[in-house]
This record gives C-alpha cells, structure tokens and sequence, in this order.
C-alpha cells in the first residue's frame, strides 16, 4: 500500500549511513517525522548508494569548460528528473551549499517544485565565503532563492548573510544522539585524553599536538588518543607527531565505527576540541551525553551553548599553551570537571531532534 504521508525529500552528497556529522543530522530528523511526513533520500554525489536511497548525479557549475559542458549536458534531464522526485513532497531540503542545486532553483523559481529549504553545516561555507565576482553572485542568488536556509548555529547564520544579505536564514541547533550501551571495559589502561575530528586542517590537530608536547612532560603516563575521519590533513599530523617526539604516545585512528568512539569518549579523562572554525560540533554533545568533561575553542557555534567554566573550558584558536592549561586544569580537579560535565549533560538533552524539526517546520510555514 503506498505510503500516503506526503514526502520529505533530502539530497546528500553522499550515500546516507549511520555515523557522525551532516549523516547524524538526516537520520535524526528523518526519526523526528514520525507519522508526519515520509522522508526520501536523494544522493546527489558519485557513489551508487544503498537501496531504498535514490541516485541523482547532479554535477556542479563549475570552471573548466569541460565541467560547464557536462552540466549544461545534464541540465534538463536533472530538471526532469527533480521534478518527478519532488512531486507531492512538502519540501525539498538540500543538506549542502553549492551549484549543484541550480535545477532546484530554477524548478522552485518556476513553481514547480515543492518549498525549497536550504541546510548548512559549516564546510560546505568555505566555497561561497571565498568565492568573488560571478561565482559569489551566484551562491547570493542561490541563498536568496530559498524559501529557508537553516544553518546549525548563529555564528555560521551571520556567514550566509555575508554571501547573500537577502536569504531568509535561521539558527537550528543540531541535537544530541543517544549513546548505545558502552563497555564498562576501557579501551586501553593507560589514562588519555581523547579528540573526535576530521582530519582537515581547521580542526587545529597541530595546535592540540603543540600542547601535548608541554602536558606529557607534566603527566608522564598520559596519552593523546585522535580519533577521525580520513582527511587532507592526515599524512600532516602524522609528520608533526614524529616531529615532536611523540610517537610513543599519540594514538591515531582513521574510520573508528561510530557506536566504538563512543567508548573511547566515555572512558577519555576529557574531550579536547582545537578547532580554528566550527558550525556545531555533535562530538561536544556526544562527550556531555557520557558526562566526559571537555576542552574547546572559543569558535563558531561553540560558545553558544557551552559556556566557560560553567559547562566546559573554553580557549582561544591557535593557542596551544591555552589548551595546555585547560587540560591540565581539568586533569588537577575532578571535582570541579564532573560538575561541569554534569552540567553540560543537563544543557545536551534539552536539544532534541522533535524541537529541530519544529524550528525547520515554522520557519518555512510546513504543514
């Protein structure tokens, strides 16, 4: 029988998977629907994806000429196909800022494609933030054309109006994932402290390596342990830790499955974030559901709802010797970390993905 809840239809530029990140934000919203609307995976990317997800190859407008070529090539066969996708949806929400969306655009221009909501996560910014000229006049356009863009903090809602001053944007914070059952077992004996980032070059593993240098002087038996996805970055932090003599005690994991980096956040002495930029980092809120104290950089949506010696310690971008103390001051006062900690847990569960998907519904005016 089909389904006769009206669809919500999302793109992805990837397969859609459990796991982290912009992937945590459409499985969460897709469990929020409930009864309501009937959600419909669309990757845009060039991937096959799994079945029951639906594969759209949207290229991107983009210099060399070749690559504008192909996707004026696939322009009408994607509008047709947008179209098809997209009939009795009650909104189409691209989880991505870039030209691959232009068929939305133009068929959400032309009436005929349901509301179209934009979402950003703080990445898929650094295009339209560095672009000029005619390119940054078309991601305005872009922006503007939306009936919504949702950004996932205010810091990063003050970037899209940088680009476009005329889009309707509004903060929506991402919410918090409940942990799975965790071994009571530690991952390793040795006490560590533990960071969860992709390994890109904003995310500040450098800055956080430059600090462990000072602190396993200071706290001979501790260890750093990385934990991210595979990234630029990586053969970098790789040559800094041999650089700095740290072999012996920095752990670096690629691809660590989702439900065991749980584990090794609940078992860290605390979560240490570096990070030069953010959007709202999920990781935060997974250490405050296992009440492991943390350790971030004042950036982004970071200081919006983790304030300083109340629910965490904060630091400044680029400041090894800052998060240097603040690791160390939260190692010297359990006490005062657990309470913290306490109170960042309390602050994680008032954010649900039901009060996300209401924010998402009432900004654009949904059913």
């Amino acid at each position: 029988m089909p389904d006769s809840k009206p669809k919500y239809v999302f793109l992805l530029p990837w397969p859609l998977a459990p796991g982290g990140g912009v992937n945590h934000v459409l499985l969460g919203l897709s469990d929020a629907m409930h009864g309501r609307y009937s959600p419909v995976v669309v990757v845009t990317g060039w991937n096959r994806p799994p079945s029951g997800q639906i594969w759209l190859k949207l290229p991107a407008f983009q210099l060399p000429l070749r690559n504008v070529a192909g996707f004026v090539i696939r322009f009408v066969p994607s509008l047709v196909r947008l179209r098809a996708i997209t009939r009795r949806a009650v909104a189409v929400n691209p989880h991505f800022a870039d030209t691959e969306i232009l068929p939305l655009v133009v068929l959400r221009k032309l009436r005929l494609c349901p509301k179209l909501i934009l979402s950003v996560h703080g990445a898929d910014m650094s295009d339209p933030l560095n672009a000029s000229g005619w390119k940054r006049a078309l991601y305005a356009w872009i922006f503007s054309s939306a009936d919504l863009v949702v950004a996932c903090s205010n810091a990063l809602a003050v970037s899209v109006r940088q680009v476009s001053p005329t889009a309707k944007v509004v903060c929506a914070w991402n919410a918090a994932p409940l942990p799975p059952k965790i071994p009571d077992q530690r991952p390793i004996e040795s006490p560590y402290v533990v960071c969860v980032a992709a390994f890109v070059k904003k995310k500040g593993h450098d800055v956080l390596l430059q600090a462990f240098l000072r602190i396993a002087r200071e706290r001979p038996g501790l260890r750093l342990v990385l934990i991210g996805g595979e990234g630029p970055e990586r053969q970098a932090v790789v040559s800094t830790i041999d650089t700095l003599g740290l072999a012996q005690v920095v752990d670096l994991m690629v691809d660590v499955p989702h439900d065991e980096v749980w584990g090794w956040v609940r078992h860290a002495e605390c979560l240490v974030l570096p990070s030069r930029a953010e959007g709202f980092p999920l990781a935060l809120l997974e250490a405050a559901l296992v009440r492991t104290p943390v350790v971030a950089t004042r950036v982004g949506g970071v200081p919006e709802f983790l304030t300083d010696k109340v629910h965490g310690l904060l630091c400044e971008p680029d400041r090894p010797d800052q998060i240097a103390d603040a690791i160390l001051a939260t190692l010297s006062d359990s006490m005062a970390a657990g309470k913290r900690a306490q109170a960042l847990d309390v602050r994680a569960r008032e954010l649900t993905w039901d009060r996300t998907l209401e924010r998402y519904r009432s900004e654009a005016g949904l059913p």
